[in-house]
């Protein structure tokens, strides 16, 4: 078995344009179900005039210029969805230099602070880098029709041309594959239209911004600091994105790109996708958003096991100092306090080496006798992982043949600044290197751990690394995230068919969501866009690029913190601040997962007190969750639904991509900026149309409407749909 996907470098994945029913529903949510107006492929209707050519389904029109390449995909309705983007104003340029490439190239040594795309770039569609220079379709010669397929004869400046193939499919999907005939081809990148403030989400965990309008995506996941190209990190990334005005498109392909989103120093006008690949891979949609990520999720795959309801309770771990004192002291912490808890964890470190899959005896004296104690107290175990070998462990394993092997000679990642070192990473590609290490977990669950923290997996290997399935580090590393999750899934599945088991990750691409839920990492413990509001982000636009089993790490992380001094902001060794900490509950404790490596003594008693309450609102939640999650599964619906996501056709709504409907019926508002951690920040909250019931309060208020509120430092603004019906216990006079 090879875990990762299976590529042929002479041509590519097909591209897939998924039409699933563009209804405008006003003000009420945006519904999911199948498509409307699509069509059974039965055949294909062809017209064509001296100026062009145009397909039809029924429901939808291609029309496809002569003389000049320009296409446009709409509805028969109208309503069109995607537009070929224009030369720009200033003239047709055919490359343009990319002003990201000076930023973020080798900073050091080759090294680079986030995938910074490649130095000249194109906005000409269909087009394709030869050498140094970009080439692009100019029009098109012949169109084919047989029965359901279109094959697309293109016309390229450089005179050499290129095939599209269509393939409209029974379920109203239409499968595109756009090869140049060129040779070396080693880029291909396409541009659309962008009308002026055209929102656009998704793209994997945005921390720095939830609308992706006016910023690059690298199509390169990484930890580094700013490898977003913007204030954070990339660990989870999707080639996958959508407007609320009805379309959406995903790059299917595993190949290193970008997708640059109207940004003003390229073309504010338009959209540009690009990866290094010798022939062009993309999904368009239309619908809702509902609609969208429904069609994406059954493409790339929903999660693959129903979590227990134990994944949804209130975990805790710390980092640095685990042994069986630090796990006794968390939980009798957090029991003798009654703070409702589901599962601790063990960071690193605590085993004997990573491969080892075995506890550290000087931390650990009796590990089975520990897992047995917890389980009695009804409280799960989870253990840290990393895709490392060391020590005796690398050794043999190097000796199989079982590591990547060809990194760089001073041992660093290649997209990584300012440099940290790079560990030895099990080759998945080996069929006998993942063997292997599965069966090594596997012997680890068969002594009662019940659930992994899964970090790690975003290096990059650089591009002279080796891989076994032979193919180049551009199209293995994002990949490579997605078996060595799948490795882990194997394992559980193997050992605990029914599911009974949590596996959360840091690292994702596009289907990762299949084999793992994902947290938030490693935001620092700060107010504002420097920690809480980027935890914020993150989960919103998880949930709206198909991640949906998330939640953020409670108080923030700097790693060694420890119970050793006060509270303090400037230095991120301490515990957050109390209102800090006190904000990050209130959302921590309305996200799928609440988990914290901060326990609330270290900051406060006031603070153990807030968060007993909200542990215990979000534990009472756990059947409201696990139904969310349920249709998650069975139809790509996220357990958090941004108001863009449920409210498209509002524009007030999708203005406010700070507030998430949890579940179907609470509204959260969450607040988040330095001056709320305070007590003295103001927030305005929308309310989409329908009746709304204040969660503290009980005031019954109508929407559409703004509030400007201060929100009271205990009370996170929220909000219920009227008629709902929550699990017992949620109500604000019986929480603790």
């Amino acid at each position: 078995m090879n875990p990762l996907k299976s590529y042929v470098l002479s041509a590519s994945v097909l591209l897939a344009v998924a039409a699933c029913g563009n209804s405008d529903n006003g003000g009420a949510p945006a519904s999911t179900g199948s498509a409307s107006g699509t069509s059974g492929a039965s055949g294909l209707s062809l017209s064509q005039t001296d100026k062009q050519f145009t397909l039809s389904d029924g429901a939808t029109t291609l029309t496809l210029d002569r003389g000049d390449w320009h296409a446009r995909w709409g509805t028969t309705g109208g309503s069109m969805l995607f537009e070929d983007a224009p030369a720009a104003a200033s003239g047709a340029q055919t490359q343009l230099v990319n002003p990201d490439y000076a930023r973020f190239n080798d900073l050091q040594n080759g090294i680079d602070q986030a995938y910074p795309g490649l130095p000249q770039v194109s906005y000409q569609p269909l087009a394709y880098l030869n050498g140094a220079q970009w080439h692009y379709a100019t029009g098109v010669s012949a169109v084919q029709v047989a029965g359901n397929v279109a094959t697309v004869s293109v016309n390229t400046d450089d005179g050499l041309g290129a095939t599209l193939t269509l393939t409209y499919a029974t379920d109203g999907s239409v499968r595109l594959h756009y090869a140049p005939a060129a040779a070396n081809v080693t880029a291909v990148s396409t541009a659309w239209t962008s009308a002026s403030g055209q929102a656009w989400l998704g793209g994997g965990q945005r921390f720095s911004s939830v609308n992706l309008r006016g910023t690059a995506l690298p199509l390169w996941i990484s930890h580094g600091p700013d490898s977003n190209r913007q204030t954070s990190t990339n660990e989870i990334a999707a080639s996958f994105f959508w407007s609320p005005s009805g379309s959406g498109a995903a790059i299917d392909s595993d190949a290193r790109g970008e997708i640059v989103f109207a940004k003003s120093d390229e073309r504010s006008d338009a959209v540009r996708a690009t990866i290094e690949n010798n022939a062009l891979d993309i999904v368009y949609y239309r619908g809702t958003p509902a609609q969208i990520l429904s069609a994406y999720t059954a493409r790339v795959g929903r999660p693959q096991w129903t979590p227990p309801s134990w994944m949804w309770r209130p975990m805790v771990w710390q980092d640095g100092d685990t042994s069986t004192d630090s796990v006794n002291q968390l939980v009798d912490g957090m029991q003798s306090r009654n703070i409702p808890l589901g599962a601790v964890w063990l960071d690193n470190p605590w085993d004997a080496g990573q491969g080892s899959f075995n506890f550290d005896p000087t931390r650990f004296a009796d590990p089975d006798a520990m897992i047995q104690q917890l389980h009695a107290k009804n409280i799960r175990l989870m253990v840290w992982l990393s895709s490392y070998y060391n020590g005796t462990f690398a050794t043999d394993a190097q000796a199989k043949g079982w590591i990547i092997t060809g990194t760089r000679p001073d041992n660093n990642e290649a997209t990584y600044y300012p440099p940290r070192g790079l560990d030895i990473h099990v080759d998945f590609t080996n069929p006998d290197a993942y063997a292997s290490w599965r069966d090594g977990l596997r012997a680890l669950i068969r002594r009662g751990v019940d659930g992994v923290k899964v970090d790690r997996g975003e290096e990059d290997l650089s591009d002279t690394s080796v891989w076994h399935n032979g193919l180049p580090n551009r199209l293995n590393h994002n990949a490579y995230i997605d078996a060595y999750h799948h490795a882990i899934f194997d394992a559980f599945k193997a050992e605990r068919p029914t599911g009974d088991f949590t596996i959360l990750a840091r690292g994702g691409w596009n289907g990762s969501m299949r084999w793992a839920g994902h947290w938030e990492a490693d935001n620092q413990s700060e107010p504002g866009d420097d920690g809480l509001t980027q935890a914020l982000r993150g989960l919103e636009s998880q949930a709206m690029s198909g991640f949906s089993f998330t939640g953020g790490d409670i108080g923030g992380y700097a790693g060694g913190r420890q119970n050793t001094g006060a509270a303090g902001e400037s230095n991120p060794l301490l515990t957050p601040t109390e209102g800090t900490y006190i904000r990050w509950t209130e959302l921590g404790a309305l996200s799928p997962v609440m988990q914290t490596p901060v326990a609330p003594w270290w900051v406060s008693e006031n603070a153990v007190t807030v968060y007993r309450r909200y542990a215990t609102l979000h534990d009472r939640l756990v059947p409201y969750i696990a139904a969310a999650a349920q249709q998650n599964i069975s139809d790509g619906t996220p357990i958090v639904r941004p108001l863009p996501f449920a409210y498209p056709n509002d524009a007030s709504a999708v203005a406010a991509d700070d507030e998430y409907l949890f579940g179907p019926d609470l509204l959260v508002a969450p607040a988040t900026s330095v001056l709320t951690t305070l007590g003295i920040g103001a927030r305005q909250v929308y309310l989409p149309a329908g009746t709304w019931h204040d969660f503290w309060t009980g005031q019954t208020l109508t929407g559409p409407q703004t509030l400007n509120i201060v929100p009271d430092m205990d009370k996170i603004p929220l909000y219920v749909r009227d008629g709902a019906t929550l699990p017992t216990g949620v109500s604000a006079a019986e929480l603790p």
